[in-house]
């Protein structure tokens, strides 16, 4: 599981500070934002606009520049109306739109929140809007989201997008920044006061004694404050994926190998298999192919897919010895094999698949199983950061949806194992 202390840094202000680190950092002035007819602001969270850029649309009502800002989650509660204040003590006159998604679920609302952004730029003309976002690299799963969908609407429509991080000075260290895209703005001291008085109106996102529920520490606001505002380039460079970049850095990115938690697990669902030998079998997800190679051991025909094409070369590799085992690159459920199977396998990737994408495996799944077939489900028990839903959850869909009785069930504090049939 991926956590993070709100109210614990991982670098020093004064380590971010330093000015050897900012030398060769250029500086973005009020002449340059003035070449801009107004500017678009995307938060993910009423709050995140003024500690990212709160000096900026400062400097934005000196210049009276229009501003509007699109908060993705919030409505009309408590919240906005904090933001709302803290855009009046900016003397930023802006408007304020609040779209009402879900806290800490905007990776479950990537359709409606690309239209929204698209629908909050359609009428700004490219190049003269100065469009600002959450630093997709900020840790933090809204405000990834957010800033991948904006920048997608804004690669396609030719709009100026710069990003800003939030999180990073709490959470990063100076390497997790990407100093060659960074720049940093001058900031009036008249801007950073009207900045100080600005966060002050978030009253129920401040940690003091009477609300320890509050997520921002007094550090992380006097950094807010005093520290420097940083703009970030979008990465143009061909997005590498995940799951991608994990088996290109290592031959065994989770360790399946020598985990007990993985061998005793591959242990198990090879004892709860109902039938010692299976036709055709579908594997879902095969990784490095620990787990193809045992399967490959019960199957006349093994067919397994992953997405990456360097776990499918690991795969390969592994099972080279297994005439049987057919190892493939495909994405499910946009793909999809032809024929039908008398064991399919989902271990360790329903958790990474959308409610939406899930449902439409869950119906894939049911129409390629064979009369007699089985369908085996295992799912570690925990939660971590790039999940799109729980295992349990994942479980419990299938078994609404599928249409099949379970078999054999296993639930332990490590993870869920079920047959269904």
């Amino acid at each position: 599981m991926v956590t993070f202390d709100p109210l614990v840094a991982e670098t020093s202000f004064e380590d971010w500070e330093d000015p050897a680190r900012w030398e060769s950092v250029p500086e973005r002035s009020a002449e340059w934002l003035a070449g801009f007819s107004g500017i678009v602001v995307f938060s993910a969270h009423p709050d995140d606009e003024t500690l990212g850029v709160g000096g900026l649309l400062a400097m934005a009502g000196e210049l009276d520049l229009p501003v509007s800002v699109v908060v993705a989650t919030g409505g009309d509660g408590e919240r906005i109306g904090e933001l709302r204040e803290a855009l009046e003590r900016l003397s930023t006159p802006a408007e304020v739109a609040a779209l009402g998604l879900p806290d800490g679920g905007l990776k479950h609302e990537a359709d409606a929140l690309r239209a929204a952004v698209d629908r909050a730029l359609a009428d700004r003309p490219a190049g003269a809007t100065l469009v600002l976002a959450p630093w997709p690299g900020d840790r933090h799963g809204d405000h990834r989201t957010l800033g991948r969908e904006v920048a997608a609407v804004c690669a396609e429509r030719g709009h100026t997008l710069l990003l800003y991080p939030l999180w990073l000075w709490q959470w990063g260290t100076p390497d997790d920044l990407p100093w060659e895209r960074a720049s940093r703005l001058a900031v009036t001291a008249a801007a950073r006061e009207r900045k100080r008085l600005a966060l002050a109106a978030f009253s129920s996102q401040l940690h003091s004694p009477g609300n320890p529920a509050g997520v921002l520490s007094e550090g992380f606001v006097e950094r807010a404050v005093r520290g420097r505002e940083v703009l970030l380039e979008p990465d143009t460079r061909a997005p590498v994926d995940h799951f991608e970049a994990l088996h290109r850095g290592s031959d065994d990115p989770w360790s399946v190998r020598t985990r007990w938690y993985e061998r005793r697990k591959r242990a198990l669902i090879q004892a709860a298999l109902p039938k010692e030998q299976y036709r055709r079998a579908f594997e879902i997800g095969c990784s490095n192919g620990e787990m193809s190679a045992l399967l490959g051991e019960r199957c006349a025909e093994l067919l397994s897919v992953d997405s990456a094409a360097a776990a499918v070369a690991l795969a390969a590799e592994r099972t080279a010895a297994e005439p049987n085992v057919l190892v493939r690159r495909m994405r499910v459920p946009d793909q999809w094999p032809d024929g039908s199977f008398d064991l399919i396998v989902v271990s360790e990737v329903a958790y990474y698949l959308a409610a939406d994408q899930w449902a439409t495996t869950v119906e894939r799944i049911a129409g390629s199983l064979a009369a007699g077939g089985h369908v085996v489900l295992c799912h570690w028990t925990g939660q971590a950061d790039d999940f799109a839903q729980s295992g349990a959850d994942a479980h419990a869909a299938f078994a609404d949806r599928s249409g099949l009785r379970p078999l054999v069930r296993h639930h332990d504090e490590d993870f869920v194992l079920e047959v269904f049939g």
